[in-house]
């Protein structure tokens, strides 16, 4: 896993203090990780660049990049603003004594479009609030034409916490990269849901210092890759089913929910999985596989348990039979999803949890639309759906606070998961998992991890990888079924 912060300066000025590391030196640093990046992507050296520039720090790592290709690349600069800060104004003289093109505006309107590339080096991550007009008629110009897009450390228009607060016609604005060469560390701005679609692939550059030297210090979270995964691969040879734990689904009002959850967590190395049907007059209309066992109540056995999934809104019974069954049985696992977070009695529940079993291993998978009904159950505030998308690290990093026992996995288009040890971002995730039923084959899983005896974090670290690891089998981006999901997850483990 990589380190993320919110913020590099002090990561700088240690840098400086102890390895003599000036702002000089950092910027040609950064400009060189740039250059590398256009010839990467240049297959020969006449296409053209355009470096549009800011006033900071950002804007002079452009006048270096500039400075560092005119004369064997076709390269412009659009000022988009004046220099300003000390170094902006020297690398600015530098490139100008280096005979930089320098293009106006109305020369700008008129050639963009002939540009193969185009570099970001407005803002960086010194950007907050709104653009103003002339930005945002920039980034549209930019944005809308036929090249490729690298970014300077942050896309413009994100600021720190991964908020887009420039809105258009068509949405939030923000330079649309297919690259982000963010400099010395990893920022969490670049792994907002807001930020996703305009950060393109990121790529982290030193600044003339190993990683190991320049990010000391606890990160404000941590990016996951799929190496952290701690697949249940059996490597004893004589074993029975009782060794893997026994997963019980809670099946309410919409009981296919359950029979996917119940199969993703079979086809996770759970050794036996019975649905609890909480109403079980009815006539289904679902083929239950035989595999799956059935019953009314939970087996003495039971090891983990997942409440939620198809549920329901209007009989929540099943959260007083978990409550007494993890009660007596203190160290446990329970996944919480889906309906449960409509549930008005769930803060009193945590709570009942922390002081009668603080050793139970609690999971809780919300979705931006849950996690909203969540806060405001448990009494954090209203917020819209929006605005913990927008800058989720604070949001979770306000929910563990308050519940400091359990793990919480905020779904979206990259999942945050986060317990007592710190925050975990995941990004291996595709959009074909935005579809009825992914989210039970998550729950699943982790109900199956818990079964086995994983810690609550090991089990939702590893099944949210999992699970976003198995969507990029996907044939398409729009094709991947609960169904094919869950055969993709058992591949994973192949011999």
């Amino acid at each position: 896993m990589y380190k993320l912060y919110e913020s590099v300066k002090q990561l700088e000025q240690n840098a400086s203090l102890k390895y003599g590391l000036t702002e000089r030196i950092m910027i040609e640093n950064a400009a060189a990780a740039l250059e590398q990046e256009i010839r990467t992507h240049l297959e020969t050296n006449d296409g053209q660049v355009l470096i549009l520039c800011g006033s900071g720090n950002n804007g002079a790592d452009g006048y270096a990049l500039a400075r560092r290709i005119t004369g064997e690349i076709s390269v412009s600069v659009y000022c988009a603003a004046e220099p300003e800060s000390p170094g902006c104004i020297q690398l600015h003289a530098d490139a100008v004594s280096a005979g930089v093109s320098f293009i106006n505006g109305e020369s700008f309107a008129e050639c963009v479009s002939s540009y193969r590339i185009i570099v970001d080096c407005i803002y960086g991550t010194g950007f907050h609030g709104t653009l103003d007009g002339g930005i945002v008629r920039l980034l549209q110009k930019v944005n809308s034409v036929p090249c490729f897009r690298i970014a300077c450390d942050i896309p413009s228009g994100i600021d720190r916490s991964g908020t887009i607060a420039t809105l258009c016609l068509d949405g939030p604005l923000a330079f649309n990269a297919d690259v982000t060469v963010t400099m010395g560390a990893r920022k969490t701005a670049l792994y907002s849901d807001a930020a996703k679609d305009f950060c393109g692939s990121v790529r982290c550059a030193g600044i003339g210092i190993s990683s190991a030297l320049f990010e000391i210090g606890q990160p404000d979270a941590w990016l996951l890759v799929p190496s952290d995964m701690k697949l249940p691969v059996r490597t004893r040879k004589s074993v029975h089913k009782g060794n893997f734990g026994h997963a019980v689904i809670m099946a309410g009002r919409k009981e296919g929910a359950a029979i996917i959850a119940g199969t993703a967590a079979l086809n996770f190395g759970a050794g036996l999985v019975t649905l609890v049907d909480l109403f079980p007059d009815r006539r289904t209309a679902f083929k239950i596989p035989p595999e799956l066992m059935c019953g009314t109540e939970l087996p003495e056995n039971t090891t983990a348990v997942l409440l939620g999934s198809g549920l329901g809104r209007n009989d929540f019974r099943a959260a007083g039979i978990a409550a007494a069954w993890l009660s007596a049985d203190k160290t446990a696992g329970l996944v919480l999803d889906a309906d449960m977070f409509y549930f008005s009695g769930i803060m009193p529940m945590l709570d009942s949890f922390s002081e009668k079993c603080p050793e139970a291993r609690i999971v809780l998978t919300p979705h931006p639309k849950e996690f909203q009904s969540l806060m405001h159950l448990c009494a954090l505030g209203d917020y819209s759906i929006q605005q913990p998308a927008d800058n989720r690290l604070s949001f979770v990093k306000k929910f563990t606070k308050r519940f400091q026992h359990v793990v919480l996995v905020l779904k979206g288009a990259d999942t945050v998961i986060s317990c007592s040890n710190g925050m975990f971002v995941s990004t291996e995730g595709r959009p074909c998992l935005a579809k009825a039923g992914s989210g039970d084959v998550l729950a699943g899983l982790i109900c199956a991890l818990l079964a086995q005896g994983y810690s609550a974090e090991d089990a939702a670290v590893t099944a949210v990888l999992a699970h976003g690891c198995a969507s990029q089998k996907a044939q398409s981006s729009y094709s991947m079924t609960p169904g094919k999901l869950i055969d993709a997850v058992s591949e994973l483990g192949k011999f």
